[in-house]
């Protein structure tokens, strides 16, 4: 009754959809994208609580690098006997370095550059020869030809503007003053992701929209159903992004595929019902209207099924430790949830208004595919064994790799190479030196004393030995300015006379009102994944064990004396940045369980049997397992594209609707029979759905952010996955674990398609 109400409505929900959604449009396009590595754990997160504690501490450490060829960049003093900057060079650096400093979101006293440092530092040999080996690797190149501005950016809660037009400025003025320098660092690779994601997300958006659109048209002939078909999935993302705005909510880089999987969701359900209402109207003559009552009576409780198997499979990323994943969770499963309802407001009038209602075309090769689907049926009934044999051993061959996955920390990974953020940074890395900044910082004992410092320059020592032992890691200390020639009077006396001079320099490493001193460390961005983590957990090793022989020591010279906990970390964006896919895989095998759980409910208590559940949960978790796996085989390191296709990918299949056609037909047409109507009417309009799909989603793969290229190819992999799971691995449960039915009977001539109960 609900439905021949709604029916007889048509005429009003369709302009009232539009209605809503032109309303909805202008808020939607509110909705702001949240550009910062820190909202990828929550606020308790420990490498989190330090990344901020170091900033409020130090000022930031947010490091952009402008570095350029310089030729005669140093000369010779005709008057001494030391060499000194060669006065364009000095111009140039000094001209520079002003401007950038002066740029909004740039915190100018903390800029660094050779001009400044060797115009303060006292004029003779022996100290302009420490300075530059000082500085070499950071300021100046091992060629003496290359050489560098280091800014230091303002935190983002200080900053007049945003991260984007402080990373943006630096490079207009850059490009105006000195065109051939490079602009690099973490920020700067950080501001090029979130920009790429954003940029490529909502471009290709629409590519892959146009591409759906022209497959649409070619399969279905009328521009009628693709209209009908992009409405809904508009529909659905632009109220999904409108409830968002209202809700405060922001996109993160997880949520930035918001609209693709929408898309996915709301093309794979159209195209069942427009296959299902084309073969009505074929089949009981041109009568539109009975065709959409037949099709909303037999595909509503189906699609309500499965709709609501894919809403819990995305709730089940709740349980995740990542707070971009949780929003992620719950914007996909409102923009989930929101599918049926377009469907309801707006097919109802494409399939039974207007004066000429065109039945839905046929692809030029579905006559074959018919015939392919029935021999698959065939093949799978009269050879079982054989088929299962081979999806196990399929399973069995690629299974190892799940056990091989490896994750990618390398952040230049993420960009093409003729990206010239990549390109930059290759400049940078290759002739002066490692673009990655992290820390350690450690208290300081009130009033600070020579032997504290003498501990430090110890500490400073250990950390450089890494080196022999193949860790590659520069170290930058105040210790190493206080060792400068010329060395007068003790440690701290030395401290004084540079803060005097260079007041900048030392507070970058020693905030006295704290009491807190850091140790600058730079490693390479472009190093293999297990090379970055070794080095993280060395250095932690190296710190700890210092101040454990420190305390040590302390209590041999005085067993009463209380050694102090110097609170040391090891912090920076190089440790987070190395972190985020680590954290983004180990929560998905924990959300992957509870969306196997959720799929078992759903098509449980759709079909109230547990026997189905279990048998629907295969064809879902078999392409995850073998395209994982695969990836695992072939040394693809996970990224941020691959980390979720595992829990994104759970439900995308046509399970219930196969399994209600199978199980209506079966009393009347035997297993056999039933498995072969299931194949025929599901099968085809799978198939048809992934064809466009898949045609749209490599769209994707033309980005110049490689996560994306990499969901819009595994994404693709998947669905094409899912084909061998529906077509193949269900059917073949279905057969193994199906009881025969007590009466075979001849088909009839006009079969009703399944209903699971549970809707009325």
């Amino acid at each position: 009754m609900f439905l021949l109400r709604l029916a007889s409505f048509r005429n009003w929900l369709l302009p009232g959809a539009v209605l809503l959604l032109l309303l909805a449009f202008p808020v939607a396009r509110k909705l702001a994208f949240d550009q910062t590595i820190e909202s990828f754990f929550p606020g308790n997160h420990p490498d989190i609580l330090l990344l901020k504690k170091t900033r409020q501490d130090f000022g930031g450490d947010e490091f952009v690098i402008v570095a350029w060829k310089q030729p005669g960049l140093l000369q010779q003093n005709p008057e001494s006997d030391y060499a000194e900057l060669a006065p364009t060079a000095a111009e140039k650096i000094s001209t520079l370095s002003t401007q950038l400093s002066q740029l909004p979101g740039v915190d100018g006293g903390r800029t660094r550059d050779l001009h400044s440092l060797l115009d303060k530092s006292p004029r003779s040999r022996n100290t302009r020869q420490a300075m530059l080996k000082l500085f070499n690797g950071m300021l100046i190149g091992p060629d003496q030809q290359t050489t560098a501005i280091v800014l230091q950016l303002l935190p983002a809660e200080e900053s007049p503007v945003s991260r984007d037009q402080a990373i943006r400025g630096i490079r207009e003025t850059v490009q105006r003053l000195e065109p051939t320098a490079s602009v690099a660092g973490e920020p700067v690779q950080i501001q090029e992701m979130f920009d790429l994601v954003e940029r490529d997300g909502n471009v290709l958006y629409l590519a892959s929209l146009a591409v759906l659109s022209l497959v649409l048209l070619l399969i279905f002939r009328s521009l009628r159903w693709v209209f009908a078909s992009l409405l809904i999935v508009i529909g659905s993302v632009t109220f999904t992004r409108a409830l968002l705005v209202l809700a405060g909510t922001q996109l993160s880089m997880v949520s930035s595929m918001l609209n693709s999987l929408v898309t996915i969701i709301a093309i794979s359900t159209t195209t069942h019902i427009i296959v299902h209402y084309r073969e009505l109207r074929t089949q009981n003559g041109p009568n539109p209207e009975q065709a959409l009552l037949s099709t909303l009576q037999s595909l509503w409780s189906p699609v309500f099924w499965t709709v609501l198997t894919i809403a819990v499979g995305f709730a089940a990323l709740l349980v995740s430790e990542i707070v971009p994943v949780r929003s992620f969770a719950i914007m996909m499963t409102l923009g989930t949830l929101l599918v049926p309802l377009l469907i309801l407001l707006v097919m109802p009038a494409a399939f039974a208004s207007g004066k000429f209602i065109p039945i839905p075309g046929r692809v030029a090769l579905e006559d074959q595919l018919d015939r392919l689907l029935d021999r698959m049926a065939h093949v799978i009934d009269r050879h079982p064994v054989i088929t299962t044999v081979s999806c196990l051993l399929l399973t069995a061959l690629t299974a190892p790799g799940l056990l091989m996955m490896q994750v990618e920390t390398d952040f230049s990974r993420n960009f093409r190479d003729s990206s010239p953020i990549l390109q930059a940074l290759r400049f940078v890395e290759a002739e002066l030196g490692p673009a990655g900044t992290w820390d350690v910082s450690f208290d300081v004992p009130t009033p600070i004393t020579n032997d504290f410092l003498e501990q430090t320059h110890k500490l400073t020592q250990r950390l450089r030995q890494l080196k022999s032992a193949g860790i590659s890691v520069d170290v930058v200390s105040l210790t190493d300015a206080l060792n400068v020639p010329p060395r007068i009077g003790a440690a701290t006396k030395r401290l004084e006379l540079i803060r005097k001079r260079q007041a900048d320099l030392v507070d970058s490493f020693y905030n006295t009102q704290q009491a807190r001193m850091r140790i600058v460390l730079r490693s390479p961005e472009q190093q293999p994944t297990a090379e970055k983590l070794e080095q993280i957990r060395r250095v932690r090793e190296v710190v700890a064990e210092h101040f454990q022989d420190v305390a040590r020591q302390n209590t041999e010279a005085d067993a009463s004396a209380q050694t102090p906990n110097p609170n040391a970390a090891t912090s920076g964006l190089f440790i987070v940045m190395a972190r985020i896919i680590e954290s983004l895989l180990a929560d998905q095998v924990r959300s992957f369980l509870w969306a196997s759980l959720g799929t078992v409910l759903c098509t449980t208590l759709a079909f109230q049997s547990l026997r189905i559940g279990l048998i629907s949960l295969v064809p879902n978790v078999f392409p995850i397992a073998i395209v994982t796996g695969t990836l695992g085989l072939l040394h693809v390191p996970v990224n941020i594209g691959t980390a979720m296709i595992a829990s994104v990918s759970m439900g995308f299949t046509c399970s219930v609707h196969y399994i209600a056609v199978f199980q209506k037909a079966l009393p009347s047409h035997g297993i056999s029979g039933a498995l072969s109507k299931a194949q025929g009417e599901v099968g085809k309009a799978v198939v048809l759905a992934h064809i466009a799909l898949v045609a749209g989603f490599l769209v994707l793969t033309w980005s110049e952010f490689i996560p994306l290229v990499y969901f819009g190819a595994l994404l693709s992999l998947s669905m094409v996955g899912g084909l061998v799971s529906d077509l193949v691995m269900l059917p073949l449960l279905l057969r193994w674990t199906t009881p025969a039915p007590r009466t075979n009977h001849a088909p009839p001539a006009e079969p009703e398609q399944a209903t699971p109960p549970g809707v009325p």
